[in-house]
Order: C-alpha cells, then structure tokens, then sequence
C-alpha cells in the first residue's frame, strides 16, 4: 500500500491516516454471497451471513470514527487504553440505543397504541421508530448504522407480534 501512495504522489501518511485505511478496508463486503444464498431454502444462513455483513460494516464505521477523534502523533500506551475505551464506548452506546428505542417500539405498539385496527398507522410507528433510533444515533455522535441494526433486532422480536396480522405481512415484505 506504501508503494501505491508513493506512485499516486500523495505523500507522506502518519499513523492515523494508515489506521483510517485500514478500518475502511476492514469492511468487508457480503453482496456476492447473499446473491450466491437464496433465503427461502437457507433463512438461518442468509441471516446470519447478512447480520455478519451489517455488524462487520457497522464496525469498520466506528471504528474509523474513533480513530478520527485521536492525535495519534504522539502514540503512547495510554493513548491506546483511551482509543479502545472509545471504540468500546461507541460500540456498546450504539447497540444499547438501539436496544432500547426497539423495546420503546414495542412497549407503544403493545400500551400505547390506540387505533389499533390500522395498518398503516402501525406500519408507519414502525417505520418512525427505526428512524427515531438514527436521530438519536446521530444526536448523540453514535453509530446510526449499529443502531438501527439493534433496533430492528429488538422490533423483529417484540413489536412485531404485537401488531395486526396485517401489519405483520406488510413488514415483512417491507422490511
């Protein structure tokens, strides 16, 4: 990679401009397989290999993110510790947000909810669920893309039975 820097004359990389490289190139692309996957005969595989895709994009973005926040010229253990606690930071902040906003789904749909007959109503809170979760992703400089993830798992398992038959055959061929 050094070399092709050298003959593009971009010129000189410090550690922090490698590291963002290599986060970037550490996402790695899943489309080839899940085209090779038909997911009526294989569901749990196509999940799984999908939900790997997401995760492992979802990843590489914090990662590059928390990267991004570091003057890492002057590179020192503790600078190291403070990296990894971010990336942690980032990663669990994401995930628990998108945890919770999906129970919030659920517990609205299931409590709240009144009209219950409308598909369109139901299908529509879900759909301004997922996007609250991003907002609030992106509000709090998290990851939008781990979140919604998150959340959606959270919807697929709890919201998703508590709305009508109807619904339920929507979001499935929406979602």
């Amino acid at each position: 990679a050094t070399q092709a820097f050298k003959m593009m004359d971009i010129g000189p990389l410090d550690i922090g401009d490698y590291l963002a490289i290599g986060a970037i190139f550490a996402a790695t692309d899943s489309v080839c397989t899940l085209q090779v996957l038909n997911q009526d005969e294989t569901p749990l595989l196509y999940s799984l290999v999908f939900g790997e895709g997401v995760v492992n994009d979802a990843t590489s973005v914090v990662l590059f993110n928390a990267i991004q926040n570091f003057d890492l010229d002057r590179f020192n253990p503790s600078i190291a510790v403070h990296f990894l606690g971010n990336f942690l930071y980032l990663f669990i902040a994401s995930t628990l947000l998108g945890v919770l906003t999906g129970l919030l789904s659920a517990y609205v749909i299931k409590k709240l909810y009144i009209g219950r007959h409308s598909t369109d109503r139901e299908v529509a809170l879900m759909m301004l669920m997922a996007y609250l979760s991003y907002m609030l992703a992106e509000l709090f400089y998290l990851s939008g893309i781990l979140t919604v993830f998150f959340c959606g798992i959270v919807m697929s398992h709890y919201t998703w039975h508590n709305v009508t038959e109807s619904s339920r055959v929507t979001t499935k061929y929406v979602f």
